[in-house]
């Protein structure tokens, strides 16, 4: 079920960008305004962003970026795409992998849990087989949820965005370290994707905690679920006081970030977000197998 709400979501998002683009492309139609180049426009934008990037003073990574792109682009004669692609299809579809997020959580957050709350964790223990790779079997099968579920996005969108508005071949531009890349579609696409996938690994290691030291299934799953939609949020406003919240495992989980230079919280550089990804990816692991290894199975 999981997986067909997955597709049925990606194939319909067809049908809200073509009414999306058509209605933009009457409200260009109707507007009486002499409409400026695609030169034009970027130069007045740089403009802005330039006064901008002088009167803040603080974290101006986004503004840096896109002023680096757009100069980038004026000096390469590179018009920006207006129309659909496969490949815009795609990167708006992107957006669903919060959904996956949801259902990975989901999974994860029961994995271990619902075997307490169903009885059945006695039978595994019967089995000739060690906790340990017991409790690393349904971690592995929590992580191939989630790349099933992301290959059903990344194919059906691909396919769906194909046949509706076809290729282009104008590369996309990445920004790292101060200078502008000019890159194929599909492998920016696949870097945002699997940046993307990152979050949702931690978030699952999260969920897969707390299945593990909870033997409740509702209780493990409700926490996993408030913690999705509240972590991130609360880590947003308490950065915005105290520069704590940086090493918060919710402000260095979404990469993707990155590549917009807009990081969750301010401050907070990539390499940072990977040694601390790689910490509480550790401590998290080291909870769940000394929970699981040492407790008590009788219930």
């Amino acid at each position: 079920m999981m997986s067909a709400i997955l597709m049925l979501l990606s194939i319909v998002g067809i049908l809200l960008t073509i009414m999306m683009g058509s209605m933009l492309d009457e409200a260009r139609n109707q507007g009486g305004a002499e409409q400026l180049s695609w030169r034009e426009s970027l130069e007045q934008e740089n403009e802005y962003l330039q006064m901008t990037i002088d009167t803040e003073g603080g974290e101006v990574g986004h503004f840096e970026r896109q002023l680096a792109i757009n100069e980038h682009r004026l000096e390469n004669d590179m018009e920006p795409a207006t129309g659909n692609s496969v490949w815009t299809y795609i990167d708006e579809n992107l957006g669903l992998t919060n959904l996956i997020t949801l259902f990975v959580v989901i999974i994860a957050g029961g994995m271990i849990a619902s075997e307490f709350t169903w009885g059945t964790i006695k039978l595994l223990m019967i089995r000739p087989i060690s906790r340990s790779k017991i409790l690393v079997a349904k971690y592995l099968s929590v992580l191939v949820f989630m790349v099933i579920f992301m290959a059903i996005l990344f194919i059906t969108s691909f396919v769906t965005g194909a046949i509706a508005f076809g290729f282009d071949q104008t590369p996309s531009l990445l920004y790292l370290g101060g200078n502008v890349h000019e890159v194929h579609p599909m492998l920016y696409l696949m870097l945002k994707l699997g940046l993307n996938g990152l979050g949702i690994v931690m978030f699952a290691t999260i969920a897969f905690m707390i299945s593990s030291v909870f033997r409740n299934n509702s209780l493990a799953i409700g926490i996993s679920l408030f913690l999705l939609f509240t972590g991130t949020q609360i880590t947003t406003l308490v950065g915005m006081k105290f520069e704590a919240a940086k090493f918060s495992p919710f402000a260095n989980i979404h990469f993707q970030t990155f590549l917009e230079g807009m990081p969750v919280v301010s401050g907070v550089t990539f390499w940072f977000s990977v040694v601390m990804f790689l910490v509480y990816f550790v401590l998290l692991h080291v909870v769940s197998f000394v929970t699981f290894v040492k407790r008590d199975i009788a219930a």
